[in-house]
């Protein structure tokens, strides 16, 4: 008689958690997969069969060949919501993942808490947020927002390393009707105010997005590839040298020329798009790249790239930055609102980091853009220019009118001291000698002495000659002197 009430219910177990044990097993290696805790059930619960593993899938497996602890809310019993043993079955997990020092991936998906149960269930999110800065100083946590996630759950994702969330996903703190109802237009569509699409532009609070297993899949196994493993043997060779880096390329596109072919995955992308974060491999060794776009960096750029910065520091991943940007740029509303912190901010983040660090202007590298993330005094232990990048303290089109002011005062010197009876002999020989230098460094076929003079300026051989640049090199072979590079930073 036992052996069929066991039998009974090992089947209503498998029947409830089917399609979650079927969803983990597509994102982590084959037949991996084991799970534990399979009969817990809270005490209120007369028979195991009713408590259906309290509506959460705990175990561990491998992805990549690595071990991870994993557990997965299952919305199809009581719509995964939270209840003091369910806190408990979820504890365990983490628990172990610390002891065993593997990785923890969560697997999100539930409608909030039984709030039947009182205080225990609010004791019971407090040990799992508490759980979580546990495992923030002890292995890395990747969250997987895979349905829902609302109340202290989302509190929960808030407080991993890195957040994968699925376009059909759902998170708030508090209840999304209580949000985004509105008496004149029912259903409420939860998803167009509160998924991935409107998180993606506004926060970079899920890093990553899926459409489904398989992509997911992919996404996992690049990310813990790269935080997982320092080195693999990369089939991609690093001297491999690509004319397309002398065009004009976005940052996304650069970032992918320059890393090993199909080791990118990029970090929020769709918010703050001009400071374009990835992690990725070069030559075989996990790196961070962050690499602008050319225009100015926007306050929630900074926000981005130090949050970015931050992660690499606590994985000790080198850092690479392509820079290509004109700076900062601010409205009188953010100048007032505190802009000038959220720049200091970024630069006490890099400065404070000790991870390897190796800087290199691709495009325009002026002011702010080269301070923060590529200069010496920042802390970049390596810095290369290509040779039609721009390292000024302002950008092209102020250095002209500078150049023009400049060059002017220069020619009203020069007449000046041919007019005088005792002719100002230095100042003709100055003047001289500046034109002359602009003749012999330049090809000013076709500018204006004012465009030579603002071109000499911002040329990064002069940079290179006081001693900030390392070397100015073609594009062309950007890979090769990074790879070589970053071999150099880390001592090997």
């Amino acid at each position: 008689m036992e052996n069929k009430t066991l039998l009974a219910s090992v089947k209503a177990l498998d029947k409830a958690n089917a399609d979650i044990k079927a969803f983990l097993e597509s994102i982590v290696d084959g037949e991996s997969f084991v799970e534990t805790d399979v009969f817990l059930a809270g005490k209120s619960y007369d028979s195991v069969d009713e408590a259906l593993g309290e509506g959460v899938v705990t175990g561990y497996a491998t992805i990549g060949g690595k071990p991870v602890h994993i557990f997965a809310q299952n919305s199809q019993v009581l719509k995964g919501s939270l209840s003091d043993a369910h806190a408990n079955k979820i504890y365990k997990c983490m628990q172990r993942a610390i002891k065993a020092g593997t990785p923890l991936i969560s697997v999100i998906d539930s409608c909030g808490a039984r709030v039947g149960e009182g205080a225990s269930v609010m004791e019971g999110y407090a040990k799992l947020i508490a759980g979580s800065f546990e495992i923030a100083d002890e292995v890395p946590h990747i969250c997987i927002v895979k349905g829902v996630a609302v109340g202290m759950m989302a509190t929960y994702v808030a407080g991993a390393d890195f957040v994968f969330m699925s376009k059909d996903a759902v998170m708030s703190v508090n209840s999304p009707m209580y949000l985004v109802s509105d008496a004149k237009s029912f259903p409420v569509d939860y998803k167009a105010k509160l998924g991935y699409a409107a998180y993606e532009n506004s926060s970079d609070m899920a890093q990553f997005v899926y459409s489904d297993a398989k992509d997911l899949s992919a996404k996992l196994n690049k990310l813990t590839s790269a935080l997982l493993t320092d080195e693999d043997k990369s089939s991609d060779d690093p001297n491999r040298v690509d004319p397309k880096l002398e065009k004009m390329v976005s940052a996304k596109e650069r970032t992918e020329l320059v890393c090993d072919k199909k080791s990118v995955i990029e970090y929020c992308p769709a918010y703050a798009k001009e400071v374009v974060c990835s992690i990725a491999k070069l030559n075989g060794f996990s790196v961070g790249v962050i690499a602008t776009e050319g225009d100015y960096i926007s306050c929630e750029g900074l926000e981005k790239a130090s949050s970015f910065i931050e992660k690499l520091e606590a994985y000790n991943l080198p850092l690479i930055t392509l820079v290509d940007s004109l700076g900062v740029n601010s409205t009188l509303s953010q100048e007032i609102g505190g802009f000038a912190k959220k720049t200091n901010a970024l630069m006490r983040t890099v400065a404070n980091s000790t991870i390897p660090k190796i800087g290199v202007a691709v495009g325009n590298a002026v002011g702010y853009a080269y301070s923060a993330l590529m200069s010496k005094s920042i802390g970049f232990d390596y810095t290369l220019a290509t040779s039609g990048a721009v390292v000024a303290p302002i950008g092209m089109d102020v250095t002209k009118v500078i150049a023009t002011d400049q060059i002017k005062e220069l020619k009203k010197s020069a007449k000046a001291a041919t007019e005088k009876d005792d002719v100002d002999a230095n100042a003709l020989e100055k003047a001289m000698a500046y034109f002359d230098k602009v003749m012999k460094n330049l090809d000013i076929k076709g500018k204006s002495v004012e465009e030579a003079y603002a071109q000499m300026q911002t040329n990064p051989l002069i940079a290179a000659k006081d001693g900030y640049i390392d070397n100015v090199i073609e594009a062309t072979n950007l890979r090769p002197y990074l790879a070589s590079a970053l071999l150099m930073v880390l001592g090997l």
